[in-house]
Formats: C-alpha cells, sequence, structure tokens
C-alpha cells in the first residue's frame, strides 16, 4: 500500500475583469476500493458571496460548482489532500454500464483506427488483460509524446493520422481499440507522480472489475495513481469548465506536487 499527497493548483487569468462566472470542477479524488481519502480540500478563490456546492456527475464523479457574481479578473483552483492506495488498482463492479463498449465523441473508430486494429496479433480467447496490453503497445509504436500539436478537441483518428500526442490521445486511441474489440473501456483522468499536470489513462473492464493501463508509458497500471474521474472520453472528465460575462482573454497556469511513500499497517 501507498501513502500519497498532493496538491494541485490553477490558476486562470483574464485579460479584462469578467463577472457571473458559472464554473464546474472535477478535481477531487473520490473515494473507493483502490483509493482511500485520508483527507481532502478543495479551495476556489476569489471568495464569492455565492456558496460553492459539491456533489457528483453522472459517472460518479466528485465536482464542486458555483458561480462568482462579481468582478473579478482570474478564478483560482486549489486541490489538495492525503490518500492511501491499495497494492491493485482493481475496483469492483458487477455491472458495467454498455455505454463504455460504444464509440464516443473523442473515440470514433474510423479507417486509420480499424486498419491499426487489424495489425495487433491476438485471439478472443486470450485474456482480456493481454489483448489490452496487445492494443496499449500498437498504440505506443505508433505514437510520438509531443506536446502542443494536438488540443483538447483532438479525436482518436485525427492524433493517430498525425502520429502525434500527449496522455489525452493515447487513451483517446486505445479506448477507441478496446471497444471495437468488444472491450468495456473508459477514460480516466487523475494524477502520477513525476507529471507537472493531469495525467490521463485507460480503464477496462475484466473478470467483474475495472482495471487500468497506461498506454502513454506501455504498461499496467498497479498503484501509483491517483484518480480524479471517469468517463466516455476526456469531454466527461475535464478539470475545470466554465462560463462567464463579459470580453477577456483567458490565460492558464498549472502547478502539481505528488509525493508518494510506501505505507505500513
Amino acid at each position: 500500500m501507498k501513502y500519497a499527497a498532493y496538491n494541485y493548483q490553477i490558476r486562470v487569468s483574464f485579460s479584462h475583469p469578467v463577472h457571473t462566472h458559472a464554473f464546474l470542477l472535477r478535481c477531487t479524488p473520490p473515494h473507493n476500493a483502490y483509493q482511500k481519502i485520508v483527507k481532502e480540500q478543495c479551495h476556489v478563490s476569489p471568495i464569492t458571496s455565492s456558496p460553492i456546492q459539491r456533489g457528483s456527475d453522472s459517472f460518479g464523479n466528485t465536482v464542486h460548482s458555483g458561480v462568482i457574481p462579481e468582478l473579478h479578473d482570474f478564478l483560482g483552483i486549489e486541490s489538495s489532500g492525503e490518500i492511501k492506495l491499495a497494492d491493485a488498482y482493481c475496483i469492483r463492479d458487477e455491472k458495467p454500464n454498455r455505454l463504455y463498449l460504444y464509440e464516443s465523441p473523442f473515440t470514433k473508430g474510423t479507417g486509420r483506427i480499424r486498419d491499426l486494429l487489424k495489425s495487433v496479433c491476438g485471439t478472443s480467447e486470450e485474456p482480456v488483460s493481454g489483448r489490452v496490453r496487445r492494443l496499449s503497445s500498437a498504440v505506443f509504436e505508433s505514437m510520438e509524446y509531443a506536446q502542443g500539436v494536438t488540443t483538447t478537441t483532438t479525436t482518436a483518428d485525427e492524433a493517430l493520422d498525425m502520429g502525434k500526442g500527449v496522455c489525452q490521445d493515447f487513451a483517446h486511441i486505445l479506448i477507441a481499440l478496446c471497444r471495437l474489440s468488444g472491450i468495456h473501456a473508459r477514460y480516466a483522468a487523475g494524477f502520477l507522480e513525476g507529471e507537472g499536470s493531469t495525467h490521463a489513462w485507460v480503464e477496462y473492464y475484466e473478470d467483474g472489475s475495472w482495471k487500468a493501463v497506461d498506454p502513454t508509458h506501455n504498461r499496467l497500471v498497479e498503484t501509483g495513481y491517483i484518480k480524479l474521474s471517469h468517463g466516455r472520453d476526456f469531454g466527461d472528465c475535464s478539470i475545470e469548465k466554465a462560463v462567464f460575462s463579459g470580453a477577456a482573454e483567458q490565460s492558464l497556469t498549472v502547478q502539481l506536487q505528488v509525493a508518494m511513500r510506501d505505507f505500513y499497517v
């Protein structure tokens, strides 16, 4: 078992003051069989006269939402806490949603995706983990990690066509391959030690549980990852969504610190 401490900070700066700023955040890890929350907190600034609500979205992810009616030129978010991580990434689910078998806006199984799937060896009798590992290797060998090439709106097929992308793109391609293979697969977002921002990986369903693979590093996930959210694709897992009144350009800065150590009961 590992003990993890994290501190995640986001600052959205506006070129001109804005107001009536409605936001929804997915920056707090949920409690599940893989990760036990010791303590956690989420702070939003500037302080607003409107209360911030905590709840869950349709996928069961923890969300914070609120509105800042006053004029302001920045939005600051700080999420911090401590977690105990199990020795195995395994989240029990007796009946997975069939939604994770179908393509989604970012994971459509188009021509390039299907061609890559045809090139992967293996049989239907192979265990799910074995097939997923083969598909992950195919993605890893087909893609080069490169920042600034893709955007948050890039689809799996577009990223594969470029042959470059970031963790979001690696995850979308693998999800598309898994679903075409009849494997339940969903997008997962969270923290990883050594990363300066959020990371994305893939959860797949096998033997009554969700397990995970990281196609960016081409490895099965065992422990050491802090999960924030899951969904069909990035669109369901974005850290911050917002609408506001005012004409302003935005700039974003992100800081993440994750420290892990072995935990002995």
